[in-house]
């Protein structure tokens, strides 16, 4: 049989023992919480800073329709209030335009009233090649494509996001792809 004089200190010694196991994870789902929270907080900063640059980009869209001209589209700063924080994106001049393809009369219909100016300075005669097709020609309008290019650095949060956007617009002829 044991004495009791020889278990005395075995109890403190498990107890000690079972106290810093206990710390010690305690201490790791501390750490693990706090890095999931910040995880979850640079998501959630970047899906605002991103929702905040499409915003700015889908108006700048319609600055665009509104213009009918690229070129008069400057850089801008634009303050965006999204999820309680005020975002400051930044466009880039619309000044390089990448491609430009003229648009043929046989890809115009006339029902649409959007096609109509295409037609203006052209003879609207269909000319017929040898097979009974229509010979295209080119209208008075053109498509050029261009970039858009928007961004958001915050210094707060440490965010950075940028984003680009091609649209495609139909021009006079005239208008020239700088």
């Amino acid at each position: 049989m044991n004495s009791p004089r020889k278990e005395a200190g075995s109890t403190l010694l498990v107890s000690m023992i079972m106290l810093v196991v206990l710390t010690l994870l305690v201490v790791f789902s501390i750490r693990s919480g706090n890095t999931n929270l910040r995880i979850a907080g640079n998501m959630q900063s970047q899906t605002e800073a991103a929702t905040a640059t499409q915003q700015v980009i889908e108006q700048v869209i319609e600055q665009i329709k509104v213009t009918e001209n690229l070129a008069l589209i400057p850089a801008q700063t634009v303050a965006v209030a999204t999820g309680g924080t005020t975002y400051t994106v930044k466009v880039e001049a619309l000044n390089k335009c990448l491609v430009e393809v003229p648009v043929l009369t046989t890809k115009l219909d006339t029902s649409k009233a959007n096609d109509m100016p295409c037609f203006d300075g052209i003879e609207q005669d269909i000319i017929l090649d040898e097979g009974g097709k229509p010979i295209p020609k080119l209208s008075a309008c053109k498509t050029q494509q261009w970039n858009i290019q928007a961004g958001v650095i915050d210094g707060a949060s440490g965010t950075k996001v940028s984003q680009i956007q091609g649209i495609t617009i139909r021009v006079p002829a005239t208008v020239d792809c700088p």
